[in-house]
């Protein structure tokens, strides 16, 4: 009687063990859902800093997240595009008859805020040349970026500029000192960089018609001075925004 006994407890004892590796089994496998749980509270907070990073709307940064966003699935936004879907613009051109106005709104501007030594008013055979010069007051050496106090004079003046209908071509000038770095090989390239930024700003911070607007980089082979001193190479380092008198040439555009 001993031995079945001892069988028969042995046996309930194999049961027993084999009941607590399932219900152990089965409450791990219950528990799978906290990882889905968890992967789905942590893209909400994702999603949730993403909107608070956006929740101060700047359009130009909504746009390029768009586009950055869109680019990832081969969308032909990711494409710069230009103005009107690339179709000629057939509207007239004022071409001098409210320069006259603009001119003095500057001057009086630049007189206001003491900007003489940092912006010159003229007018040439081409148009108003609003020159900035482009030294330390408004970049920093060798860089295209605006500085803060740059951006908001291009600001006023674009306001200033907005009430004209007249084509505006903003050009970059630099020195006859030779850059070479990664982002700008030679002074082509900064003095383009330099009229470009100015012109985004115009457009995309400030609302201007990107259809008005061009921008052209001179490099340093349009100086005003001849480059033998270091004054003269500061007045050659400069942003012209030139409000053009001249109606486009014909099949050209801008």
């Amino acid at each position: 009687m001993a031995q079945p006994t001892k069988t028969a407890a042995r046996a309930a004892e194999s049961i027993f063990r084999n009941r607590q590796k399932e219900q152990q089994l089965e409450t791990a496998g219950m528990m799978r859902w906290l990882l889905t749980y968890a992967d789905m509270i942590t893209l909400m907070l994702a999603l949730f800093i993403i909107l608070f990073a956006m929740s101060n709307i700047s359009r130009v940064k909504v746009e390029k997240f768009a586009k950055l966003v869109s680019g990832g699935f081969n969308n032909t936004w990711s494409i710069n595009q230009p103005p009107n879907g690339g179709t000629n613009d057939t509207r007239s051109f004022d071409s001098s008859s409210s320069i006259p106005s603009i001119d003095r709104q500057i001057q009086r501007f630049v007189q206001s805020h003491r900007l003489q030594n940092q912006v010159e008013v003229r007018m040439e055979q081409r148009g108003l040349v609003i020159t900035l010069l482009s030294d330390k007051s408004f970049y920093n050496s060798g860089s295209a970026q605006l500085r803060p106090a740059t951006a908001k004079i291009v600001d006023a003046i674009t306001h200033v500029l907005d009430k004209s209908t007249a084509r505006i071509r903003v050009e970059g000038n630099t020195d006859n000192v030779p850059i070479s770095t990664a982002k700008y090989p030679s002074n082509w390239e900064l003095s383009t960089a330099r009229a470009v930024n100015v012109v985004r700003r115009m457009v995309e911070r400030d609302g201007l018609n990107p259809v008005r607007v061009s921008a052209a980089g001179y490099g340093q082979y349009r100086p005003r001075t001849a480059n033998r001193t270091a004054a003269e190479r500061q007045e050659n380092r400069r942003v012209d925004i030139v409000l053009l008198t001249g109606p486009p040439a014909s099949g050209k555009g801008l």
